[in-house]
């Protein structure tokens, strides 16, 4: 697999502070259908801390999964384990579990922010070469290192969206085996809008245009 997901997280920020975010969110995991089986772990985080501090923090026992839940955002994450499954397994999966997720937050909170983050890792023994041809000029002939960030925003549904995709010349360990290539990082988010949030409608149709922006065609294509 030449080119492969990392991890996929999708990011809730919540209009309100909770102050029991163990009571507001206490049934999460049975609504996910128990997939975070490792032992929750719950931190008496003083609320003199910024809200975004993880109150709670959900695994599953094989790592796959994750939950970092805090007063002001919810963050769900799924990490790859293995290299049985292929990008777009994990991407149904996770995109399946975000619907659920929307539902279930919005119920209970409003949610004025989200964010879809893609990491994906290619393969590539001269990533320095590939970047400097795809996007720089030869100024840059005979870097060790190179790394850019951009950001392309567009209107949808009447929210501001970000994309913004950073990509870097980096080594990844795989079975104690390090690897040279291209660390693509791909974060879609939206700018805040003042006494304005999502319903469920706006928010999955956002997630669902959105998504195959994560795909692993789309982020071979910012590299070629």
């Amino acid at each position: 697999m030449k080119t492969k997901i990392l991890n996929l997280q999708f990011a809730f920020f919540l209009k309100d502070i909770v102050d029991r975010p163990d009571i507001e969110f206490g049934d999460l995991n049975s609504k996910l259908l128990n997939i975070f089986d490792a032992m929750p772990q719950m931190i008496p985080t003083p609320r003199e801390l910024p809200p975004e501090v993880p109150v709670i923090i959900l695994r599953s026992g094989n790592g796959s999964y994750g939950c970092n839940i805090s007063r002001s955002r919810i963050d769900f994450t799924l990490s790859r384990i293995s290299e049985e499954k292929s990008n777009s397994d994990l991407l149904k999966d996770f995109n399946a579990k975000v619907s659920g997720l929307i539902k279930y937050i919005l119920e209970k909170q409003e949610i004025v922010r989200f964010g879809m983050i893609a990491r994906y890792f290619h393969k590539d023994n001269m990533a320095v070469r590939t970047l400097r041809n795809k996007y720089f000029t030869n100024i840059v002939e005979g870097s060790e290192e190179l790394s850019l960030r951009f950001n392309k925003q567009n209107d949808s549904f009447g929210f501001k969206i970000n994309d913004i995709v950073e990509v870097s010349a980096a080594d990844a360990v795989t079975n104690g085996i390090t690897e040279k290539g291209i660390l693509v990082v791909r974060d879609i988010n939206n700018i805040p809008k003042a006494g304005s949030h999502f319903d469920f409608s706006t928010l999955m149709k956002l997630s669902e245009k959105f998504a195959p922006r994560l795909s692993e065609t789309e982020i071979e294509r910012l590299l070629k």
